[in-house]
């Protein structure tokens, strides 16, 4: 009887220790003690599953706007951006779109500063640069428009319309042999564009 008393009380134990670490369900609880590193890594892992989250929050956003804007509700799409960078106010993009639809609405001292804000935040952007160059060029000042509309080149010269871009501004400074050549590289890209020959001919008539 003792011997039988004895081996119950020793599968009584056994069973209450496996019940701790729930191998009796397939679970070593061993196993969920997490190390510095597998903590790390899970830390890691929810950092980048939030800012893809955020990043397509943001596109969706971005996305809305371009919608508002071409069904003309353009106030509308400045409050949004503007309510974005209340969020995101280091992504250059929500600069660039704001700063774009100030330069469509004629604001061009927004556009100007808008578009240098971006540019703050990314310095290897050639559209942020050309935008801000247009924006320039709008305002008349042609000197700033040049330099910007050269360094989009810089990131990329092989787009026809800075180089036509440039070409007007180096007109209206009076550099009327820098804008031709500019204006070639233009049509070399794009032959048959009116604008491009346009701005050539009236670029040879002043050297004439």
């Amino acid at each position: 009887m003792l011997q039988v008393a004895l081996v119950i009380a020793l599968g009584a134990i056994i069973v209450i220790l496996f019940r701790k670490f729930d191998l009796v369900f397939g679970k070593d609880e061993s196993l969920s003690i997490k190390s510095p590193l597998s903590q790390q890594l899970q830390d890691q892992q929810k950092k980048r599953e939030a800012r893809l989250k955020r990043k397509l929050q943001l596109d969706r956003a971005l996305e809305r706007v371009r919608i508002l804007k071409r069904k003309g509700e353009r106030e509308k799409a400045e409050k949004v951006l503007l309510k974005l960078l209340s969020f995101f106010n280091r992504r250059p993009e929500i600069f660039y779109e704001l700063g774009i639809l100030y330069l469509e609405n004629k604001k061009y001292k927004n556009a100007i500063s808008t578009l240098k804000a971006a540019i703050n935040r990314d310095s290897k952007n050639g559209f942020f640069f050309h935008a801000l160059g247009l924006a320039y060029l709008r305002n008349k000042e042609y000197q700033k428009a040049a330099e910007n509309f050269d360094k989009a080149l810089h990131f990329n010269n092989k787009i026809p319309y800075r180089w036509a871009d440039l070409a007007v501004a180096l007109i209206e400074l009076e550099r009327f042999r820098e804008a031709k050549e500019a204006i070639k590289q233009a049509l070399e890209a794009e032959p048959h564009n009116i604008r491009y020959r346009a701005i050539l001919e009236s670029v040879e008539k002043k050297i004439k």
